[in-house]
């Protein structure tokens, strides 16, 4: 039990990985304790009390929860297996839908981590090799570098730089694409913190700002809220005449967006 609650520890306070590589972790996770249905209703609380600002988590929770009360542990597993399975394969059909429109970008900007945007690279790295890509750093948790870590394995030229710098990258691009937390009602998406103003770099640039994102990211809301996060990840630093304020995520209008992939 100790290393069941370690494993989902490290998942539900993961504040690094993109939504759907923490959906990902947790879909494995219940898999391997699918006959402990006490367990397996705590992994449920647990996931909304932490992940439930996730669209994607909150879809595939409620869908869980409507399995659960129809499905013996057989028909559960097989539920489990099936939604891995879909989420892998997801992103490839994507990928190969509007291969023609994306094949025509030869360097990229993009910033932090995004499960769904590196399994899209990793198909569209065995059409382009050649395929540039300038990567923002992604204050304060720095998931830039991660994502330059993961791109550099599958044989990118990466060009990491500060958050700061987001205008030289889009200058020097041909086009500018991110993944997505939500999409909302009103077709505004919500991502990580530094979006914004890199869809008006792109506007201002004149180059399209893409948002990828797969169907369960879409939510039926227009109202986006989001919490502070802690200080000392900003700047481990007090004084009573200093205030930190850390957000993760901020809204990005739906008229700075060129196209959403989906």
């Amino acid at each position: 039990m100790k290393k069941q609650l370690r494993e989902l520890n490290k998942i539900i306070s993961d504040n690094r990985s993109g939504s759907a590589q923490i959906l990902l972790n947790l879909k494995k996770h219940i898999l391997k304790n699918p006959d402990d249905e006490d367990y397996l209703r705590f992994v449920i609380t647990e996931a909304e009390n932490h992940l439930n600002h996730f669209a994607s988590v909150k879809n595939f929770l409620m869908e869980l929860k409507s399995e659960l009360k129809k499905s013996d542990l057989k028909q559960l597993r097989l539920f489990l297996e099936n939604s891995i399975l879909a989420q892998t394969k997801e992103t490839e059909l994507l990928f190969e839908k509007n291969k023609k429109y994306l094949k025509k970008f030869k360097v990229l900007t993009t910033l932090s981590y995004s499960k769904t945007l590196l399994e899209i690279l990793k198909v569209w790295y065995k059409e382009n090799p050649s395929l540039e890509i300038f990567i923002l750093e992604s204050r304060p948790m720095f998931e830039g570098r991660i994502f330059a870590k993961e791109l550099i394995k599958i044989g990118f030229n990466c060009n990491l730089v500060v958050d700061a710098m987001m205008n030289y990258a889009v200058q020097n691009s041909d086009a500018v694409i991110i993944g997505a937390d939500q999409i909302l009602k009103n077709d505004n998406v919500v991502n990580k913190v530094g979006s914004f103003p890199l869809a008006l770099c792109a506007n201002e640039n004149r180059k399209p700002f893409i948002v990828i994102a797969t169907k369960d990211k879409f939510i039926n809301s227009t109202r986006f809220t989001d919490s502070k996060r802690p200080e000392y990840e900003v700047w481990n630093y007090k004084h009573a005449k200093l205030q930190i304020t850390n957000f993760y995520f901020e809204e990005i209008p739906a008229k700075y967006i060129s196209k959403t992939i989906s």
